[in-house]
């Protein structure tokens, strides 16, 4: 069952309110995967999946604060706060003010779950 007071937008949520995140990982050979897995009022969670030297080209979330968990390779956030890697298993805060660019700079594929959440002030 959902959480009560939660109105689930769209996801890939099981009836014990549980995403299977390990199906979502896909890669494409023609440019990054990306899917957004569950989304309520306030937070979006999205799966994002890069083969080695993709980019996502920058962008900010300027209404929402973001948590970057790493689940498999590693991925470099430019310019953001400062280039920074993040390897599997790792979490990394952005505050969403400044635009960032994640890059697959390894030579496996990395996938990582992007989790935003909107600001008390949005």
């Amino acid at each position: 069952m959902a959480s009560p007071g939660y109105r689930y937008h769209i996801g890939v949520l099981d009836e014990d309110s549980t995403c299977r995140v390990a199906g979502e990982v896909r890669f494409r050979a023609e440019g990054p995967y990306t899917k957004k897995l569950v989304q309520t009022e306030r937070t979006i969670l999205m799966i994002v999946c890069l083969e080695p030297g993709q980019i996502i080209p920058p962008h900010s979330h300027t209404s929402r604060e973001a948590f970057v968990y790493c689940l498999q390779g590693e991925v470099r956030f430019t310019p953001g706060v400062g280039p920074a890697e993040v390897r599997a298993g790792e979490l990394r805060f952005y505050d969403g003010a400044s635009a960032i660019s994640p890059r697959n700079t390894g030579s496996e594929r990395a996938a990582f779950l992007v989790t935003l959440v909107r600001k008390k002030h949005s």
